[in-house]
């Protein structure tokens, strides 16, 4: 059952979530057997280097709804495991749910992630960043398979209904944060003109 509703944590919308979809979201869920594959996409007027500094500050995932820890451990320069905790309601149930992340961190291109342990027998992807006119386009892609007893059919509905509000939130928080993003780029900037 827990695994289940891991699974339904990252696919679901709770009350917490945003009850509108962020402007220019795209978000598309196929299933081929029991292996999911997710693909998500919106426009932000975050530069590549501040989308990158988003994309990569692990700890900041506790302003999204649910997240209650999310700690970062630098393996190597550009890898980074990740333990995260959350919190989620599902109806009438309070779970609380862990998971290991392995991030590997391609610079101001985007980051690559896979599941070392947790409640899924399979979720891996990717987070990339084009710059565009107005900023950057943020595409996510991924594959996730559950490890439930749960009918596919009803894991089908909540992940093609819960996605949007899950990515419209990871879309606010982008949009929020831009101001603290730009000025971390435009003083990494300062520091490689005083070099």
């Amino acid at each position: 059952m827990k695994r289940f509703l891991f699974c339904w944590m990252l696919t679901t919308s709770t009350f917490a979530w945003s009850d509108t979809q962020y402007p220019g979201l795209q978000v598309e869920v196929t299933r081929a057997g029991n292996l999911y594959t997710l693909a998500a996409s919106f426009d932000t007027s975050l530069t590549q280097c501040a989308a990158y500094h988003y994309l990569t500050d692990y700890d900041a995932a506790k302003s999204l709804p649910g997240v209650v820890e999310s700690v970062a451990r630098r393996e190597s320069a550009n890898r980074v495991k990740v333990e995260r905790t959350a919190d989620e309601r599902i109806m009438f149930f309070h779970v609380r749910l862990h998971s290991i992340m392995e991030y590997t961190e391609k610079p101001y291109e985007g980051i690559d992630f896979i599941q070392l342990s947790g409640d899924s027998k399979l979720f891996q992807g990717s987070w990339s960043i084009q710059p565009n006119e107005l900023g950057s386009t943020l595409r996510f892609r991924g594959s996730w398979q559950p490890d439930t007893l749960i009918p596919l059919f009803i894991i089908d509905h909540f992940a093609r209904n819960g996605l949007l509000d899950r990515f419209s939130a990871i879309a606010e928080l982008a949009a929020k944060r831009k101001d603290a993003l730009s000025n971390q780029c435009g003083n990494q900037q300062l520091a490689r003109n005083a070099e």
